[in-house]
Parts: structure tokens; sequence; C-alpha cells
């Protein structure tokens, strides 16, 4: 990856290539020809998810431009059961929940960019600091219930499937500027065409911002700059085609794991501590991956092979006073903790007002994800039958360093000194193979469609530590196959799901499966899954009603930074919170309402959620547990509701209100661990000036509300993005 150019040449290089596409391909392209290829789903069209046997939902292109969002949390609102922890406030490392899994990075959730798992390490280290770039995602599917089966490996929640730009059979484009508060702009241009057989498709995507929190004392920038370049080909012959994608990403972000105590939120909710400015996310990767499709007179096949290499390197705070000056010795987090319980010398560490050494640590990672996978597709008599299988090896490899700074009475900050190499804390190499297969059966006898699933999972996997002291020439001191038990690691699941047809605008859903999650190193996450509900439309009003429950027969956790648990993340150590219960209700529904030249859609998703521990324990991670605390970070409920009006003249506009219950950061949960209800509402407007070209103007969170919304890490407050104003418009060609 280092010898690849740098962002601005990439970008420079994309643009030649959309060029090339511009004056060649159109004058061999074919007129008359559908719009697009379609790329690869895992639910299909909307006329698939009316049949679909358990809960789903698609976020079309329609929808996603309708919402002008480039936070994918933000996004996934609109979908019943899905809650989101905010860290950043624009949406680059997501922690999603779905029906109550455990949110840190995503890791309870498959993740995938046209069918491919995107995780850095699915099996190793499925924590997802890697997340698709959402501005360039041309529509998401999210897939609950027994049908999550069929994705994997984690399958108690869901999935979640985020589809790229498709090809385009015309030779057609698009370009989308967008400036805003903060020094943010954002670039997303495209274009592609199709000749003959071959289509093409070259994609770039830039963003950038200075950050809306401001770094007490010293000052700096707390933004972001975000590139993606994604190229497609495309050979198409009768019933087969051969489709390369390759995507490279680029990120430089100056953010930070540490939120506020107490005291400073109240002063500042929006601010950083000047310990902080040397903090800085930089990440790079590649992904290429190749598919073939054929349609055969009695079966389909789809397969894709893949490789993913991704590196990020988390430059940031890690301890204090090595020395125990003022008394305190503590890492971050133990330091946000003791200002919290009163002490003074903390809060005055924290602020800047004493003089300390600290610590900064290159949490560097090195991810690799590369495998194969078939799905075969057939039907006989009353059965369609799906036979999948994939085959896959994936690994994280850390090489950590320290570097120095201190910090004076002034809450200056000297320049970084003192650069400890490799011998830094807890180098390790973490690896995983794994194969898996599911069978799907639906059997349609009429109004009723039965379907049954079966899931395998097969994993082995290896630890392999260096010796701290070993220097530049590191030495391996002790290699271990993971406990006998998971050397080989063999997992099945099965599912259920019935769907009736009452008649032509009502279906009935019900469904069971069994659901797991890999974890490395310790027995996998398991629940056993039920819903039941109905589905209406009628051509002007959808919708959906499900209930939902997941009996945790082992709640387990990874210790993380980013989960701030009182744990040592270095370790990784897996954690058991024992049973647990997730029970709740799933509303979604739209309706257009017509006026006279004016039509009004409205789209409403509501989610109710009881998540509750069922034995008492006591943990580094989980905390002091007692049967009926809350799961952490699961509100008894949440809401969406957007209201949007579209005019004959060219004139639209949406308003999005999210409002999200309180919730904890911990079962025991304190003064300091409460997440405060909230409301965000954000409006936008449109006006077309003619079939290509758009304006449009954004205010995101309206009222400027300051609620604490996160604490993470450990006990540190964090709030959302600033009332903030961008401006765009787009142009088709």
């Amino acid at each position: 990856m280092e010898n690849w150019p740098n962002t601005h040449t990439k970008i420079n290089l994309a643009i030649m290539g959309l060029l090339t596409i511009l004056f060649f391909v159109p004058a061999f392209a074919d007129e008359d020809s559908e719009e697009v290829i379609e790329s690869v789903t895992i639910i299909g069209s909307a006329e698939d998810q009316r049949k679909l046997a358990g809960s789903g939902q698609i976020i079309s292109n329609d929808d996603l431009l309708k919402a002008m969002d480039t936070d994918i949390q933000k996004i996934l609102t609109a979908v019943p059961g899905l809650y989101m922890r905010t860290e950043e406030g624009y949406g680059l490392r997501p922690n999603i929940s779905i029906r109550g899994t455990a949110i840190e990075r995503s890791g309870k959730v498959a993740i995938m960019e046209d069918g491919v798992l995107v995780a850095p390490s699915p099996y190793t280290s499925s924590s997802a600091y890697y997340f698709p770039t959402t501005g360039r995602i041309h529509s998401v599917e999210v897939l609950k219930g027994p049908a999550a089966v069929s994705q994997g490996p984690q399958t108690i929640g869901g999935a979640i499937n985020l589809i790229s730009t498709p090809i385009p059979n015309k030779p057609s484009g698009k370009f989308v500027q967008e400036l805003g508060e903060n020094g943010m702009m954002r670039t997303h241009a495209y274009y592609g065409a199709t000749s003959g057989n071959f289509g093409a498709l070259i994609e770039v995507h830039e963003h950038e911002s200075d950050g809306f929190d401001s770094i007490a004392n010293v000052g700096g920038d707390t933004g972001f700059d975000k590139s993606d370049l994604m190229v497609k080909a495309k050979y198409e012959s009768g019933n087969h085609s051969l489709t390369f994608k390759m995507v490279d990403l680029d990120e430089t972000s100056n953010q930070s794991y540490v939120g506020l105590s107490q005291y400073s939120f109240q002063q500042n909710p929006r601010q950083r501590y000047g310990a902080t400015a040397y903090d800085k996310m930089m990440n790079d990767g590649e992904q290429t991956s190749l598919t073939y499709v054929g349609d055969f007179d009695n079966f389909d096949v789809t397969f894709t092979s893949w490789q993913n290499d991704y590196h990020r390197d988390w430059f940031k705070v890690s301890d204090f006073n090595n020395d125990k000056e003022h008394g305190e010795q503590d890492d971050i987090n133990e330091l946000i903790s003791d200002a919290n319980n009163g002490s003074a010398n903390a809060q005055a560490i924290l602020d800047g007002q004493l003089p300390v050494e600290i610590e900064y640590k290159h949490n560097n990672r090195f991810y690799t994800n590369e495998g194969y996978q078939l799905s075969i597709n057939t039907s006989l008599g009353i059965h369609d039958l799906t036979i999948g299988y994939r085959d896959m090896e994936d690994s994280e490899s850390r090489v950590q360093a320290y570097e120095y700074a201190d910090q004076a009475a002034d809450g200056s900050l000297s320049p970084l000194y003192g650069y400890f190499g490799l011998n830094g804390s807890n180098n390790r190499l973490r690896e995983s193979s794994a194969t898996s297969y599911y069978l799907q059966d639906t059997m349609d006898f009429g109004k009723l469609d039965i379907t049954l699933g079966y899931r395998s999972e097969d994993y082995d996997q290896r630890h392999r530590r260096w010796d701290e002291g070993a220097g530049p020439n590191l030495t391996a001191v002790r290699i271990t196959s993971v406990r006998d038990t998971f050397a080989t690691n063999d997992h099945t699941t099965q599912s259920f799901g019935a769907t009736y047809e009452v008649n032509e605008k009502l279906t009935l859903v019900a469904g069971f499966h069994e659901g797991m999650t890999p974890m490395f190193g310790a027995d996998p996450e398991e629940a056993d899954n039920t819903e039941l509900g109905i589905r209406y439309s009628d051509g002007a009003t959808d919708i959906e009603m499900f209930y939902f429950s997941s009996e945790y027969s082992n709640l387990a956790a990874e210790c993380t930074l980013v989960s701030g648990a009182a744990c040592n993340a270095d370790e990784s150590a897996v954690f058991s919170g024992g049973s647990a219960d997730v029970e709740g209700f799933e509303f979604s529904g739209s309706w257009i309402i017509e006026g006279d030249g004016v039509s009004y859609p409205i789209a409403l998703a509501y989610t109710s959620t009881d998540a509750t521990f069922n034995n008492s324990s006591e943990s580094d991670y989980f905390g002091v547990v007692a049967a009926g605390d809350d799961l952490p970070y699961v509100p008894s409920s949440s809401m969406s509701l957007v209201v949007g009006f579209v005019t004959d003249n060219g004139l639209s506009g949406n308003m999005r209100l999210i409002d999200v219950g309180s919730s904890c950061s911990i079962a025991a949960c304190g003064t300091f661990n409460k997440i405060h209800a909230h409301t965000i509402v954000d409006l936008n407007i449109r006006k077309a000036l003619s079939d290509s070209m758009d304006i449009y103007a954004i205010i995101e969170n309206i009222s400027d509300d300051a609620d604490i919304i996160s604490r993470a890490p450990s006990e540190g407050a964090r709030s959302q993005k600033p009332r903030t104003f961008k401006v765009g418009f787009s142009y088709k060609f």
C-alpha cells in the first residue's frame, strides 16, 4: 500500500480515466439498453422484500437522494430495530446495533458491500474501524430475522449490505459538489457506459472538514480528509457476466477516542482536552473483487473472489504521569473517571492546569480479509433452493509504539519525543481461517410460503505474541492455537420462516432462527430469535409491524478501547454476561398524501425495546451486574419521522426528526453512565433547475441541542454535531 500514489495523484488518475470513458465509450454505446446493470444484492427488488420470510428493508437510491445525508447512522434510523451510537458526528466509524446486539464498532452485525464482507477481519476482529463511504453508496439493504442465517458469520441481529454505484448501460454520469460550515467540502463524481459486451465505471468521492470541536489551550484541527476511488469493469455475453471491482481508500482524521468529564461537558460540550491535540487516525486500504454471474437453464450461479487489505494507525493519548505526580497515574479512561468522582487533581490535569508527562500510543493495525464465495439457486417443483459456500482467511497484526509529550502548567504541549519502537505494547498476530455453507429452501404452497434454512460455520484461530522487549528483531516467544475446543470450531444454526398472503395487500410473517457471533478465543455468542409480523401495501401506503425477541444463552463481549469498559484492552479478553433477553416491537410505515400540485410523503420508523440481563455477575467489562439490569446502549424507544413535500415545479424538501430514549453506558448505571434522551431535527430543501441540475440546502440539528448522547470511552461524555448549514448542487449527464 505504501507504493500507491498519494491522494491527489489518485484523484488526477481517476479524472483522466473518467475523461477516457467520456470520449471513447459513448460512441459505441447502445442507446436503447436498460438504465443500469444490477449489483449483487441480498434481498433484491421491492417485490422480493414483500415476499421475504422475515423482516428486511431496502433504502433505495431515491431514498438516499431525498435524505441528502452521508452519515450512515442517521440514514439507518429509517429502519426500525436499529440503534446507533454517535462518536465523532460524521458517521466515519459507525456503531450500529440490530435488535439489541452489542453496539461497539458494529462488531455484531454482518456488514457487506455488494455481498462481500467488508469488516477488516470478520472472524478475528470484527469491529469495523473501516466502513464503506456512505456518500458513494447507491442503496442499502437491511436483513433481519431468519433470512439473516444466509449471510453471517454474525447472525443474531442481522446483516447490512451496501450496494455500490452500478455500471450504466447508457453513457451517463453525475457530479455533486457540497460546501458547508467548518470547512466542509464534499465532491462526488462518476461516469460509466457500456459498449457492446463491455461496460465500465469510474467513481471518485472526496470528503473533508475542519471539525466542530475546539481543542482547549493549544487549538488545532479536529476534522478529517477522506477519499475513495472506485473502478468497475464488466464483460457480459448472453446469460453470463464477469465484473471486476477495485476500491482504493485513504483517510486522515484528527479524531480522538477521548470524551469529557461531566464538569468539562457542562463548561463546553464541544471541546477536546489539549492533551488530545496529537491524536490522529490514519488509514488506507485496497479492495478488489471478481464476480461471475451465470444464468443457466435450470439454475443461477454467483461466484465472487475478493481480497481486502486495510491498515490503520490511530495515534492517541494513552497514559498520564508515569511518575505518579499529583497523586494520579492513570490511563485516560481512569483519569476521566477520577475527575467525575471528585478528584480535583484529575480534573486539573485534564484542563491543562498541572504539568504532566503524556504517553501516546500508535495503535497500528494491519488487516487482511480474502476468500471466495459461491451461491447457486434453482427451482424444483414447489421448492426454491439456494446453496451457498464461503472459504476465507483473515488476520489482524499489531505493531504498536509509544511517543511522549510534556504538558506545562499553562496547558501548552511540548513537541513529541522519545519514540519507543516495536517493544511498545502487546505486539501480536491473530489469524482465522473459516469455511461456511448454508442451505435455504422456500416451499410454495400457494398463499403459504415456508422457508427452511441451515448454516454451518467451521473456523480455526491462531494467536501469536512477540516478546515486548524484543525490539526491532521480534522473536516469537509463544504460538498458541486458541483453546483446544476452538482449534477446529464447528457451529451450526437453523432457521424457519413462513409468510401467508391473506390477500393482495396483507401478508402475515413468522420466523425463528438460531444466531451466533464468533468470538476470538472464547465460546461464540449465541441466541434464539423469534419474530412475528404483518406487511400491508396498497400502493400509497406501506406498513410493517413486527414483534421480535432474542434469548441469549451466552452474551459475550471482547474488551476494546472503544467499549469504554474498565478492562485491559491490550489483552482483548472475552467476557461473558451470561443469559439475557431482548424483546421489542417494530413499526415502519410510509404514506403519500396527494394535494393540488403538491404531494406529501411521510415515513415513520419506531422501535420499542426491553433488553435485560437474566443473572447477576461481576467482570471488568460488564461491571457489577444485577439480574434485571438493562443492557448497555439499548434505549427503550427510538423513532424517526420524515415529512416531505414535492411540487410540480421541481421544489421539494424534507424534515427529519430523530428521537432516541435514554440508556446507559454500563449495566450498573450511575450518574456518570447515563445517556440522555435526545431529539435531532434536520431540514433539507431541493430545487430542480432542469432535468439535469439540482441545487439544495441542508440544516442539521436545527435546534443546536447539545445533549450527552454517548459515553465512550469509559465515562467520557460526547455530544452530537452542532447546528450545521451546507449547500450543494448536482449535475447529471
